[in-house]
């Protein structure tokens, strides 16, 4: 984060079939969790419940990708730098063991978004690189109604700095690792499932801490046009708790903004407004950049302005894994009806940016 889901006979068929058929559909509307949804014409239309059980979270696969992802060996994945390369190869290797097609450059996952920044006291320009991974799971429904879902979250974190009692390494455990864990684990629920009805893509962006210079390029070479782009949830620094909320509970940027939010918690997320308006959060993250160009995009966090924020001990020690695995839970089940339903997500008024 920068700073600032017979007749007898006949009788009993009859009366068979209706608690078959009918009477579920009268019990419907009071299932727990469920919304209530606009259609395009205005009629309201009841979401249907939810069928078959809640994915399995994979802790260990949460706490693998943390350990790596965190870990000193990759020196803070600073912007630009080899580690962050790494870091984005390592996503890549991921998302193609899930079964996510690769969306980057040349076939592959990886997409090298160029920099170009004036340089002081010379005329020229100076080109450096930031990498983005970019995976997609087509849908198996083409239908316009159904657009587009992206989930995402930023792979850099600040690098090697100034030593903080001894320690270096900003590691970035929770600022993004998080968030990169919980795309990466959203891919593995979406990819050994049956082919969702809407097309989802998965993006990890490269130097978010320079001001969204990953995110900025893919908004102008995305797999699909940015208009075709439903909504994007981000991720960002959920590995741990947030005081200001009910325990295992996320927040939203820019609730008020969208109908989003509410839709997500009516079907199962525990998923609440954000509770530090004053910090402005939604304009400090990856979603930004997509807000800007239309689409309803907002992250996800429960970052509790805690002091290790851009620090070398937002590392591994201070994680509390029990908080991220009971919130990324909460999400999965949601996920699949997302992906699965006619839901639009939209601004509401005055909420576009």
């Amino acid at each position: 984060m920068r700073k600032q889901f017979a007749v007898r006979d006949s009788a009993i068929t009859f009366l068979s079939l209706f608690v078959w058929f009918a009477f579920p559909a009268l019990l419907a509307p009071m299932a727990v969790g469920q919304a209530t949804a606009k259609s395009p014409a205005g009629k309201a239309q009841a979401t249907p419940p939810r069928i078959g059980p809640v994915p399995e979270l994979c802790t260990r696969c949460i706490r693998a990708h943390e350990e790596f992802l965190a870990s000193d060996a990759l020196q803070g994945r600073g912007s630009g730098t080899r580690d962050e390369l790494v870091a984005a190869t390592y996503a890549a290797a991921e998302l193609r063991q899930y079964g996510i097609e690769p969306a980057g450059d040349e076939g592959g996952y990886i997409q090298r978004a160029v920099v170009r920044r004036a340089t002081k006291g010379r005329p020229s320009e100076e080109e450096s690189s930031t990498w983005n991974v970019i995976g997609i799971l087509r849908s198996r429904d083409s239908s316009p109604q159904r657009a587009a879902i992206l989930f995402s979250a930023h792979l850099d974190a600040l690098g090697v700095g100034a030593p903080v009692n001894g320690d270096s390494i900003y590691n970035g455990a929770d600022d993004d690792a998080s968030g990169v864990t919980a795309v990466l684990e959203i891919a593995r629920v979406l990819g050994r499932g049956p082919r969702p009805r809407r097309t989802v893509i998965f993006a990890l962006f490269g130097s978010e801490e320079m001001g969204g210079v990953g995110s900025a390029y893919f908004s102008k070479h995305s797999p699909v046009p940015l208009k075709d782009i439903s909504a994007s949830l981000e991720f960002e620094m959920i590995g741990r708790s947030d005081p200001a909320v009910k325990g295992d509970t996320l927040w939203l940027t820019g609730w008020e903004r969208s109908n989003l939010g509410p839709a997500l918690a009516a079907h199962g997320a525990r998923l609440v407004a954000d509770p530090h308006p004053g910090e402005n959060f939604f304009t400090r993250s990856d979603n930004f950049v997509l807000a800007k160009e239309g689409v309803v995009a907002q992250t996800i966090s429960s970052y509790g302005l805690h002091p290790d924020y851009h620090q070398p001990s937002d590392d591994l020690a201070h994680l509390d894994f029990k908080h991220m695995g009971a919130a990324i839970g909460s999400l999965l089940g949601t996920v699949e009806w997302l992906v699965n339903s006619d839901f639009q997500p939209r601004w509401n008024e005055g909420g576009r940016p």
